[in-house]
């Protein structure tokens, strides 16, 4: 019995230095469990933190496209209005342009012009007398102003691509980053993976306890049959709980792997965690950056300050260009018809001509007769009493009598013959306007 108790005592020995090993390793891992979850708890604080920043910082961004985008609308907005402007007034003075084009002077009026003045034998309409030349570089002017606004839309639209580009790569890489759900607490994984480890532990120390107990009771046995060999000893029990070892040791190993893989689960998520964290930190070093003096923010801000104020100029150059441009169209119509009123006064003018000339005419022979009715009234006068009287008594008596004259100040300018369709155009079309006015 004696070598038989030996052989027990070795055995729970050896199962006891396995067990105390076991445990150990166990304990091992939950110290290293406590060390990761205390890492993981620090690092879940840092990533929501930085979590919430980098968010705080997209929605920036957002709002600053948002912005911006709301500048290119009113940009293209602008755009669309000074073209349909543009539009609308040239095509007034290209309606106007043809209608001057199509307004002929009359050939009374052309040949004096042309006797007074050989360079305007060219000019046949009402068209060829206008500055058709600066009409155009007005117009010029004003596209040029739009294209101006155009160039400027389209670096604002390549701004607004360019934040557009750089918050999707953000929110990209803040999306990669979060490889874990952040819905579920850092401290309720841990509260739950603790508890398992702590259960197993507690189990693994019970089983330890037994297996040191096993071992004390064998040692006990066997002191005691040294001392009486003689004695009666049932070690039944112990044989027992000798068979019972190896099944003890597995559930020791068992514990021990269930220790493992909730240590590694710990020791993986504290990897992800710390890596998320990394992650995240790059994201907020690139919106950092974007914000850094000098930097896109910057630039960002700096165009659409100019913008503002480049979009400022423009249309005070395209208001005055407008103005300009709209007075002329005013201008050029009530050019057109003046010419109306002019070929109308021509021939008021050419009627009262010749009613001065008449009027010239009769004064003139009216002087003419009294003239001569006077003077052969002093000749039947002389023939009846003049030579009675000596010729120094009244000298005066024989001197004829006084002429009048018509006397013009001014030689006016022979005014045209205008022909019967000019007059009749220019009484049509003051008629056609005043209808339309009114």
């Amino acid at each position: 019995m004696e070598q038989e108790l030996i052989e027990l005592l070795l055995v729970a020995k050896k199962a006891l230095s396995t067990g105390q090993a076991i445990c150990a390793q166990a304990n091992e891992l939950s110290q290293e469990s406590d060390r990761h979850v205390e890492i993981i708890e620090r690092t879940w604080a840092k990533i929501l933190f930085v979590r919430n920043h980098v968010l705080i910082q997209l929605s920036t961004l957002e709002r600053i496209r948002e912005f911006l985008s709301v500048k290119i609308d009113e940009v293209r907005s602008c755009i669309q209005d000074r073209e349909e402007n543009l539009a609308e007034v040239s095509l007034n003075l290209q309606n106007i342009f043809r209608v001057l084009k199509g307004c002929t002077i009359d050939p009374g009026i052309m040949a004096i012009n042309t006797q007074q003045d050989d360079q305007r034998k060219q000019h046949a309409t009402l068209f060829d007398y206008i500055d058709h030349q600066s009409v155009l570089d007005i117009q010029k002017q004003a596209d040029d102003e739009i294209g101006d606004i155009e160039n400027l839309y389209s670096s604002l639209m390549t701004t607004a691509k360019s934040l557009s580009v750089t918050i999707s790569e953000l929110a990209s890489m803040q999306e990669a980053a979060l490889s874990i759900s952040l819905d579920k607490s850092a401290s309720a994984f841990s509260d739950d993976k603790a508890q398992i480890q702590e259960i197993t532990i507690a189990k693994m120390a019970d089983i330890l306890t037994s297996l040191t107990n096993h071992y004390i009771q064998l040692g006990e046995a066997t002191r005691l049959y040294q001392s009486e060999p003689n004695a009666p000893l049932d070690i039944s029990v112990l044989q027992k709980d000798h068979e019972q070892v190896p099944r003890i040791l597995d559930d020791l190993r068992e514990s021990l792997e269930i220790v493992e893989s909730i240590s590694e689960e710990i020791r993986v998520r504290m990897q992800v965690y710390l890596s998320v964290q990394d992650e995240l930190l790059k994201v907020l070093a690139h919106q950092e950056k974007f914000s850094t003096p000098g930097g896109q923010a910057d630039t960002i801000c700096d165009k659409m300050v100019n913008a503002e104020a480049e979009m400022k100029t423009h249309e005070q150059k395209l208001a005055a260009y407008f103005k300009e441009l709209t007075s002329l169209a005013e201008w050029y119509q009530v050019y057109a018809a003046s010419y109306s009123h002019l070929v109308l006064e021509i021939e008021r003018r050419k009627k009262a001509t010749e009613r001065q000339e008449e009027l010239v005419k009769e004064l003139t022979q009216s002087f003419e007769d009294a003239y001569n009715d006077e003077y052969q009234e002093r000749r039947r006068w002389f023939a009846q009493h003049g030579s009675f009287l000596p010729e120094g008594l009244c000298q005066f008596m024989t001197d004829p009598p006084s002429r009048l004259y018509v006397h013009i100040d001014e030689q006016s300018r022979r005014l045209p013959d205008l022909s019967p369709s000019t007059v009749k155009k220019a009484l049509a079309d003051i008629h056609d306007r005043s209808t339309t006015t009114s």
